[in-house]
């Protein structure tokens, strides 16, 4: 609960209690308790706002000021009993939903540099947009960018998660309630929780430009899931860079009030062939992205990152699809150095094998346990009874199983060589990689999230993160990444991903 809700609650109490512990209710004590009440709820509300959460604490209030204002002298047992049992049943309630559903703040970064935020629109004019069917419709994008900022600077404001504007917000928690299968007005308290960069806030001034990171969400979703792990890496000297892939996500803003949502195709039947397709796509944004960098650096785009940006230290990043896009840009991209998949599958794994850049792979907790059964199916093949459980031909099945023997082979060799890290995270499930983790407790009982504490995830995942890009991106050698830590004994080193059966 919020530091003025909690008072507020407080003072409740403290009414019940002043107005209901005798069965007379004592007129000028009542005057001085509701008028305080009253004062405490207006600010509450003017201060901090309303929420759903809080209205049978509302009710409670509302109950407590009849009370107040028709008071009679004599207040008979039963009445007092009642009204203190249903006041208790509420205001429990409203602390119960409080706790399960709280206003979120992203976690402080743990870096020396105050945190900038901004965004660029970008249009590549020599592509034609896939996902529509607009003739002539080139491909945009919305790319959000974190850096470290300067001390002080004009005009910078405090940034939200999501958009303060009324219209666009209520957009995008449409989009995300269907995404989340809630409705819409559940999720209208998001709009009081924090992030911990500032807009527009002037870049922090430096004799070595800083190293870069791109990042790519998962299926479905955007970059706002990731803005804690990109707030974190600019604290620590970085400029982050993450990418809406348009028409991909629950819902991408541009400057001219269009909102698109998702057009994406990826049907079972098709997965591989659509997936490849999608990555393609994904991969070409990544690409311009990385030419909108230059650009950026030279000064032929008018920012505060010219000059700012070492292009010769580029890192990729991603979660589910987009660890896999991570992968794939990495691979394919001269520019790009290193990179991390968070949880990913990969829908290219042939041709691969002259991989030779580092790479990490950070996966959910079931990561042994899947490679287990798959080692078991390589062995006895599946039943039908266990195809029809997973909705599965056994063509689709046996596909999905070759793709990971490939995957697992290339997770182990770069792992041998020396070029590539692969762990796993106890309690750890697959949202476990994005913010969704720090939104509610309840995303564990859904199934998103693993057993572990959210803000205990994003800890871990934004160290190991860190970890490695300043290993591979700066140079500084990391003993974390070497293996199992006291510090984090969640993390777990499989000596071997590929298990032969």
């Amino acid at each position: 609960m919020r530091v003025l809700e909690m008072l507020w609650v407080a003072a409740c109490v403290a009414m019940l209690i002043i107005l209901l512990s005798r069965n007379t209710i004592n007129r000028k004590a009542g005057a001085i308790v509701g008028i305080a009440g009253g004062l405490l709820f207006a600010v509450q509300l003017l201060v901090e706002g309303y929420r759903w959460q809080m209205i049978p604490a509302y009710i409670v209030t509302a109950l407590l000021f009849v009370l107040v204002l028709f008071r009679r002298k004599k207040v008979k047992k039963p009445l007092r009993c009642t009204i203190w049992g249903l006041s208790v049943v509420l205001l429990g309630g409203s602390i119960a939903l409080s706790a399960l559903l709280p206003v979120f703040h992203l976690p402080k970064p743990s870096g020396e540099f105050r945190v900038g935020t901004d965004t660029f629109h970008f249009i590549d004019a020599d592509r034609e947009e896939t996902f529509t069917e607009q003739k002539g419709d080139k491909r945009e994008l919305i790319v959000q960018v974190w850096y470290p900022a300067a001390a002080s600077g004009q005009g910078a404001e405090k940034a939200t998660v999501f958009p303060k504007d009324k219209r666009l917000f209520h957009t995008y928690m449409q989009a995300y309630s269907e995404y989340l299968g809630l409705p819409a007005a559940a999720l209208d308290y998001w709009k009081y929780s924090r992030a911990n960069a500032n807009g527009h806030a002037d870049l922090r001034l430096a004799k070595n430009p800083y190293p870069v990171v791109l990042l790519s969400h998962g299926m479905g979703v955007g970059r706002i899931l990731h803005s804690s792990q990109a707030e974190h890496l600019a604290s620590h000297g970085y400029i982050v860079f993450a990418i809406d892939h348009t028409y991909s996500t629950a819902a991408t803003a541009f400057p001219d009030g269009r909102v698109t949502g998702f057009l994406t195709e990826q049907s079972q039947e098709r997965l591989f062939e659509d997936s490849r397709t999608i990555l393609k796509v994904w991969n070409e944004d990544i690409a311009f992205v990385t030419d909108q960098l230059e650009r950026l650096q030279s000064g032929a785009v008018a920012s505060k990152f010219k000059g700012a940006l070492d292009l010769d230290n580029i890192g990729m990043m991603g979660h589910s699809f987009g660890g896999a896009a991570a992968f794939e840009a990495v691979y394919s991209n001269p520019r790009i150095k290193a990179g991390v998949n968070m949880d990913g599958t990969l829908f290219i794994t042939t041709d691969r094998d002259d991989m030779e850049k580092p790479f990490m792979f950070m996966e959910s907790e079931d990561f042994m346990e899947v490679n287990e059964q798959q080692a078991k199916y390589r062995q006895t093949p599946a039943t039908e009874a266990e195809l029809q459980a997973l909705g599965l031909t056994r063509e689709q099945f046996d596909m999905i199983l070759a793709n990971r023997e490939l995957e697992l082979k290339l997770m182990d060799r770069l792992s041998q060589q020396g070029l590539g890290r692969t762990l796993y995270i106890e309690g750890a499930g697959h949202y476990n990689f994005t913010d969704l983790q720090l939104y509610s407790p309840l995303t564990r009982l859904t199934g998103m999230t693993g057993s572990m504490n959210g803000s205990r995830g994003a800890e871990i995942v934004n160290r190991y993160v860190l970890e490695f890009f300043n290993q591979h991106l700066r140079g500084m050698e990391s003993k974390l990444l070497t293996g199992p830590s006291e510090e984090y004994p969640e993390v777990k080193y499989p000596d071997r991903v590929f298990l032969e059966g």
